[in-house]
C-alpha cells in the first residue's frame, strides 16, 4: 500500500482533479487499518467531497460505500446514511446492478 500511496501522491501533484479523491480515499483506508479512526473519518469525508466537486459520481459512490464499511466495522449507526448515499449515486451513474447489490447485501 505504501508504493500505491507514493504513486498516487505523485499523480495528484500533476493531475489534482483526477487523483486527489483517490489519494484521500487510500489515506482513509490506511488510517482505518492502523486504527486512526478520527483521522480516517476526515479523509473519507474529504474523498467524498473532492470526488463530488470534480464530478466523479462513481468514485463518490465508492467513497460513500467505503465510509459505510468503516462505520460498520466501528459499530456506528451512521453506516446506513453512507450506504444510502452510495446507492443513490450508483443509480445516478447508471449502475443499477451495483445499487441492487447494495440493497441486498448491506445494512441500510
Amino acid at each position: 500500500a505504501g508504493k500505491a500511496l507514493s504513486k498516487l501522491e505523485s499523480f495528484a501533484q500533476n493531475g489534482k482533479a483526477n487523483c486527489e479523491h483517490k489519494l484521500l480515499l487510500l489515506q482513509a483506508e490506511m488510517k482505518s487499518f492502523l486504527g486512526e479512526n478520527d483521522d480516517s473519518f476526515g479523509k473519507y469525508e474529504s474523498a467524498i467531497a473532492v470526488a463530488g466537486e470534480n464530478n466523479f459520481i462513481h468514485e463518490q459512490a465508492i467513497a460513500n460505500e467505503r465510509t459505510g464499511d468503516f462505520f460498520v466495522r466501528n459499530g456506528d449507526s451512521r453506516a446506513s446514511q453512507y450506504y444510502g448515499k452510495s446507492n443513490t449515486l450508483y443509480l445516478q451513474w447508471g449502475a443499477q446492478c451495483k445499487a441492487d447489490h447494495l440493497c441486498k447485501n448491506l445494512p441500510f
